[in-house]
Protein backbone atom coordinates (compact mmCIF):
# COMPACT_ATOMS: atom_id res chain seq x y z
CA UNK A 1 0.00 0.00 0.00
CA UNK A 2 1.34 3.44 -0.91
CA UNK A 3 2.19 5.95 1.77
CA UNK A 4 0.31 9.24 1.72
CA UNK A 5 2.30 12.23 0.57
CA UNK A 6 4.04 13.88 3.49
CA UNK A 7 5.77 17.18 4.08
CA UNK A 8 8.94 15.95 2.37
CA UNK A 9 7.17 15.47 -0.97
CA UNK A 10 5.42 18.84 -0.64
CA UNK A 11 8.75 20.53 0.05
CA UNK A 12 10.27 18.79 -2.97
CA UNK A 13 7.39 19.96 -5.15
CA UNK A 14 7.89 23.54 -3.93
CA UNK A 15 11.61 23.36 -4.71
CA UNK A 16 10.90 22.05 -8.21
CA UNK A 17 8.37 24.84 -8.71
CA UNK A 18 10.85 27.50 -7.58
CA UNK A 19 13.50 26.07 -9.95
CA UNK A 20 11.07 26.13 -12.85
CA UNK A 21 10.20 29.77 -12.06
CA UNK A 22 13.88 30.73 -12.36
CA UNK A 23 13.86 29.79 -16.04
CA UNK A 24 12.76 32.41 -18.54
CA UNK A 25 9.34 31.75 -20.05
CA UNK A 26 9.09 33.30 -23.51
CA UNK A 27 5.50 34.40 -24.12
CA UNK A 28 6.07 35.82 -27.60
CA UNK A 29 9.03 36.35 -29.88
CA UNK A 30 9.19 37.10 -33.58
CA UNK A 31 12.99 37.32 -33.56
CA UNK A 32 15.17 34.89 -35.48
CA UNK A 33 16.13 31.96 -33.23
CA UNK A 34 19.77 32.94 -32.65
CA UNK A 35 18.93 36.58 -31.90
CA UNK A 36 16.08 35.53 -29.59
CA UNK A 37 18.32 33.17 -27.65
CA UNK A 38 20.95 35.90 -27.17
CA UNK A 39 18.29 38.40 -26.08
CA UNK A 40 16.88 35.91 -23.54
CA UNK A 41 20.41 35.35 -22.17
CA UNK A 42 20.91 39.12 -21.83
CA UNK A 43 17.58 39.49 -19.99
CA UNK A 44 18.35 36.56 -17.67
CA UNK A 45 21.81 37.92 -16.85
CA UNK A 46 20.44 41.39 -16.09
CA UNK A 47 17.66 40.10 -13.85
CA UNK A 48 20.02 37.78 -12.00
CA UNK A 49 22.16 40.83 -11.28
CA UNK A 50 19.39 43.29 -10.29
CA UNK A 51 16.44 41.18 -9.08
CA UNK A 52 17.75 40.86 -5.51
CA UNK A 53 17.35 44.61 -5.01
CA UNK A 54 14.17 44.78 -7.12
CA UNK A 55 16.05 47.33 -9.23
CA UNK A 56 13.96 46.96 -12.37
CA UNK A 57 15.20 50.26 -13.76
CA UNK A 58 18.83 49.13 -13.55
CA UNK A 59 17.94 45.84 -15.23
CA UNK A 60 16.09 47.56 -18.08
CA UNK A 61 18.97 50.00 -18.68
CA UNK A 62 21.49 47.14 -18.78
CA UNK A 63 19.28 45.12 -21.17
CA UNK A 64 18.71 48.13 -23.45
CA UNK A 65 22.39 49.09 -23.61
CA UNK A 66 23.49 45.50 -24.26
CA UNK A 67 20.92 45.00 -27.03
CA UNK A 68 21.92 48.36 -28.58
CA UNK A 69 25.55 47.20 -28.72
CA UNK A 70 24.76 43.72 -30.06
CA UNK A 71 21.97 44.45 -32.54
CA UNK A 72 22.11 48.17 -33.34
CA UNK A 73 20.45 51.22 -31.78
CA UNK A 74 16.79 52.04 -31.00
CA UNK A 75 15.98 49.24 -28.55
CA UNK A 76 13.35 49.83 -25.85
CA UNK A 77 13.00 47.71 -22.72
CA UNK A 78 10.36 47.54 -19.98
CA UNK A 79 10.85 45.44 -16.85
CA UNK A 80 8.35 45.07 -14.02
CA UNK A 81 5.36 43.35 -12.52
CA UNK A 82 1.76 43.79 -13.62
CA UNK A 83 2.01 45.86 -16.77
CA UNK A 84 0.27 45.71 -20.14
CA UNK A 85 1.43 47.10 -23.45
CA UNK A 86 0.28 48.17 -26.89
CA UNK A 87 3.23 49.12 -29.09
CA UNK A 88 4.35 49.64 -32.66
CA UNK A 89 7.72 48.15 -33.50
CA UNK A 90 9.84 46.78 -36.32
CA UNK A 91 9.06 43.27 -37.47
CA UNK A 92 11.41 40.54 -36.24
CA UNK A 93 12.52 42.63 -33.22
CA UNK A 94 10.02 41.87 -30.41
CA UNK A 95 10.52 39.74 -27.31
CA UNK A 96 8.12 39.32 -24.38
CA UNK A 97 9.10 36.98 -21.56
CA UNK A 98 8.66 36.29 -17.87
CA UNK A 99 11.39 35.50 -15.38
CA UNK A 100 9.51 34.35 -12.30
CA UNK A 101 6.93 37.05 -11.57
CA UNK A 102 8.83 39.73 -13.50
CA UNK A 103 7.81 40.57 -17.04
CA UNK A 104 10.29 41.81 -19.66
CA UNK A 105 9.38 43.46 -22.94
CA UNK A 106 12.13 44.27 -25.46
CA UNK A 107 11.54 45.70 -28.91
CA UNK A 108 13.24 47.81 -31.53
CA UNK A 109 11.39 50.98 -32.50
Amino acid sequence: MAKPAGKASIKLDEEEFQKSMKKPLVKYSDMPTEMGNEAVEVCTMALDKFLGNRDYEGASVLIKNTLDKKFGASWQCAVGEGFGFDISCQQKFLLHLYYGKVGILCYKS
